[in-house]
């Protein structure tokens, strides 16, 4: 066959704290890039403005200097030109005169297209009004002094040409400081612009180094968390918060070594409720971890404050008593959580009845290491169930052989149903007032190929938790049914086959397709089928049982409630079920001549069946003075050794063809 692809694991889905630290370093990454540009930006926007001042600034005051220069030097240039007389320097001057000129206005275009302030260009106006004003007066000075003329020149230049220059000067010079004005400004805003610049990089920076901080806080915070968790998660139930088997380990270990350095006792109880996968069976797991829940906390409530309660797994609990004085210094703990698993739970709307087995190692009489008494407290719990349930036991050395016995039975039982070993034995019900039996109870037996016949009460358990009974169950329902086909085809036509129906099978979704199934199959009248039920089976959940109950009856068998008398259930809930009859316990009826209280206690329960229209039968009748007390009390039909043990098919037609009239005679008055 080809290898099974390997089983894929599921990844962990994230969880909120995990988007959030994830938000976290998005954002302070944003952040951090976000400072970057803006950084960037204010440094080429500062070194933009630094640029300005060195190109625009600088340019527009040269231009200014220069238009300065070149008017102080007309001015200078006329007034030599007047003072000259050879013709040849007069030209040279004024060569230079008009080259000066096109300097200016080549100065002064060059600075009327640069970017001006306001001020400036109020004061290149004014220029420009004056320059109008001095031109014409310095082009009539040059025309005369071209001309040779020199009446006056002199007094001219230094009356018109001069002052009219000297107040374009004053302009100019009003100019440039304006233009060195602006310089120290735009350096300032320069200055400034880097400072908002770096205002803005430390407060980002700031900004940025909160957010780090504080993810970084959130990080080292979050992971303490998990490695608590973790730490937890390793050392703790998931579902009860109870300490698990390492951490119980541990703290044997430390009660084991305080122990031995004080001389006290330890004490270990192993804890396993009963039948608690019905529970799952039939309410759901959720009502199955709701239940193991409150188990935790009773079992925490009847434990001392220094003691550990811990849970091993499934329904299986254990409990470290340390530093006892004695030993019924364990036992009263242990007698406390027991009574505690006995009282009611409420589940899902639901009233359950739980109990539990309890086993108990003692240190250092029962062991001096952890494992030991662990196993010894296993053992001791597994004698409890296998002694009845709900009660606890102590570690005897001799349980070790009887689980070693226990564990071959387990494996004998394995192959018990293959090989045909499971059988029926019928025990009758004799109506001793009409000398006639009504019934046969088939009860199982177990064939074993080296121990022989064994009863119930020797495999019984082992088959329930092991799942077997359900298949084994099945098919002994469908042989009691043939038998009693084959009862009535040889002319007794009105006999009963009673059926003991486990815990397992009746919670199991299966068991009306069973007994259906089983019916049709053996063609036996639905009437003829009696299935026995105990009332411990109807305490688990009293709702959901009616239910099922009411549904069994749909096929038109009976019921009876078997071992009446010694379970849990109360009168107000007897009423309830549909019922057809019940079945007296032989602990009753085993001291009935000697203990006056048993008489009364089944005159009670005779009383309770007339009342309710239910057929009392007697078990466990095992000699002629409790059957006269029987009948005297009014109770007819009984079951027993006196009458019969149980035995194989084939005798059933010897005992159906006795004349039990001749055995026991007619029945006496009844006592009221």
């Amino acid at each position: 066959m080809p290898a099974a692809p390997p089983a894929v694991t599921p990844r962990p889905q994230p969880v909120a704290w995990q988007y959030a630290l994830l938000a976290g370093f998005a954002v302070q990454l944003l952040l951090v890039l976000f400072v970057t540009l803006i950084g960037l930006r204010q440094l080429d926007f500062a070194a933009h403005n630094l640029e300005n001042v060195a190109d625009v600034q600088m340019r527009k005051q040269n231009f200014a200097k220069a238009m300065a220069l070149t008017a102080r030097q007309r001015t200078i240039l006329i007034f030599m030109m007047s003072k000259t007389d050879d013709p040849f320097e007069r030209d040279a001057l004024l060569m230079q005169f008009r080259q000066m000129g096109s300097e200016f206005v080549a100065a002064r275009q060059g600075l009327m297209a640069m970017p001006l302030s306001n001020r400036e260009r109020v004061l290149a106006e004014r220029q420009r009004e004056l320059i109008v004003l001095a031109q014409p007066i310095q082009e009539h000075i040059v025309e005369l002094i071209m001309e040779g003329t020199d009446r006056g020149i002199i007094d001219l230049v230094l009356s018109d040409a001069i002052p009219a220059q000297n107040a374009v000067q004053a302009i100019v010079t009003q100019l440039d400081a304006e233009t060195q004005r602006s310089v120290v400004e735009a350096s300032h805003a320069a200055r400034a612009a880097q400072a908002v610049a770096r205002r803005w990089m430390i407060w980002l920076s700031a900004a940025s180094l909160l957010i780090g901080v504080i993810v970084a806080t959130l990080v080292l915070r979050h992971t303490a968390r998990i490695s608590r968790e973790r730490e937890r998660l390793a050392t703790h139930d998931t579902l009860t918060g109870l300490p698990n088997r390492m951490l119980f380990m541990d703290r044997l270990e430390q009660a084991l070594v305080r122990a031995e350095r004080r001389n006290a006792l330890v004490g270990v109880i192993f804890i396993d409720l009963d039948r608690f996968k019905r529970v799952n069976d039939t309410l759901g797991h959720a009502s199955g971890d709701e239940l193991i829940r409150e188990v935790a906390q009773r079992l925490r409530a009847a434990s001392r404050a220094e003691d550990t309660v811990a849970r091993l797994g499934g329904d299986e609990f254990v409990v470290v008593i340390g530093e006892a004085a004695g030993v019924h210094d364990i036992l009263q703990v242990a007698e406390k959580m027991l009574a505690a698993i006995g009282q009611p739970f409420h589940i899902a709307g639901h009233e359950l009845f739980s109990s539990c087995s309890i086993g108990i190692s003692v240190f250092p009489n029962d062991g001096t290491d952890s494992s030991t008494l662990l196993k010894h407290a296993d053992t001791a719990m597994y004698h409890a169930k296998q002694h009845g349930r709900d009660r606890l036991h102590l570690y005897d050395p001799a349980m070790n052989a009887m689980a070693a016995e226990r564990l071959q039975l387990e494996t004998d039982l394995h192959y018990a149903l293959a090989r045909n070993e499971f059988t029926f034995h019928y025990q009758p019900q004799l109506d001793v007032a009409g000398g006639r039996i009504v019934a046969f109870e088939a009860l199982m037996r177990w064939r074993h190929p080296t121990r022989g016949l064994l009863a119930p009460g020797e495999f019984l358990d082992l088959l329930e938790a092991g799942g077997d009974i359900l298949k084994v169950g099945r098919a002994l329902l469908l042989e009691a049914c043939h038998e009693a086909t084959g009862w009535h085809a040889a002319g007794h036509a009105e006999l009963t086959v009673s059926v003991n129906v486990s815990g397992k099978e009746f919670w199991h979704e299966s068991l009306f397709a069973n007994v259906r199934d089983a019916l049709t199959q053996s063609g036996l009248p639905p009437a003829f089928l009696q299935l026995e039920l105990t009332e411990g089976i109807f305490m688990e959940d009293i709702d959901t049982a009616i239910a099922r109950v009411h549904e069994l009856k749909t096929l038109g068998v009976t019921i009876a409630v078997d071992d009446f008398g010694t379970g849990y259930s109360s009168l107000a809930h007897l009423k309830r079920f549909p019922l057809d009859a019940i079945k007296i316990d032989r602990l009753f009826v085993r001291d009935l001549v000697q203990a006056p209280v048993n008489r009364a206690l089944i005159a009670s329960i005779l009383a309770l069946c007339e009342g309710l229209r239910l057929a009392p039968i007697a078990e466990g009748v095992e000699d002629a003075t409790q059957l006269d007390v029987l009948r005297a009390l009014g109770c007819c039909i009984v079951q027993g050794y006196l009458v019969s043990r149980p035995v194989p098919a084939a005798e059933v037609s010897a005992l159906l063809q006795r004349d039990w009239t001749a055995t026991f005679g007619r029945v006496p008055t009844i006592v009221h």
